[in-house]
């Protein structure tokens, strides 16, 4: 996983602030996509709407812990640079297909997060917010006609 050295750098109950923040870049990344090509604007712009759902939604569920603001912000930085250099020289239908396979990933985040609590309402969110990544990554194969690997 691209991201993992980051991840395990912050604290394990700032985990979930962590990746809602990583959300809002990939949210960012759609909506610059979204004005690279007009003619992909809409259902990018879908997608970029559910990752900054996704982002509302883990941050009230397990937002980021005082004092470890610092940690994350690093780890954002270090994240946000693996996913530039990831994409670098990629053509944009590329760089999106790309994204799919990383909203699949994602989706297993949330799936294991899932399984670590025993609150059933905690569960389900969790289990929404990996069903609103792969919306995208399908949405994505749907939009270019590809098929992008499911998580094993």
């Amino acid at each position: 996983m691209l991201l993992m050295q980051p991840l395990i750098s912050v604290p394990e109950g700032s985990r979930v602030g962590f990746l809602s923040q990583l959300e809002r870049t990939a949210a960012k990344r759609y909506r610059e996509w979204a004005e690279e090509d007009p003619d992909l604007r809409d259902w990018l712009i879908e997608c970029a709407d559910r990752e900054d759902q996704i982002a509302d939604r883990a941050a009230r569920l397990v937002p980021v812990k005082p004092g470890d603001e610092a940690i994350v912000a690093e780890a954002l930085a270090k994240a946000s640079a693996l996913y530039a250099s990831a994409f670098e020289g990629h053509c944009l239908r590329d760089r999106i297909i790309l994204q799919a396979h990383a909203e699949r990933q994602g989706s297993l985040a949330w799936v294991g997060f899932a399984s670590q609590t025993d609150d059933e309402a905690v569960k389900a969110e969790f289990l929404v917010l990996a069903g609103l990544e792969i919306a995208s990554a399908d949405q994505i194969d749907s939009e270019l006609g590809v098929r992008t690997s499911q998580p094993v």
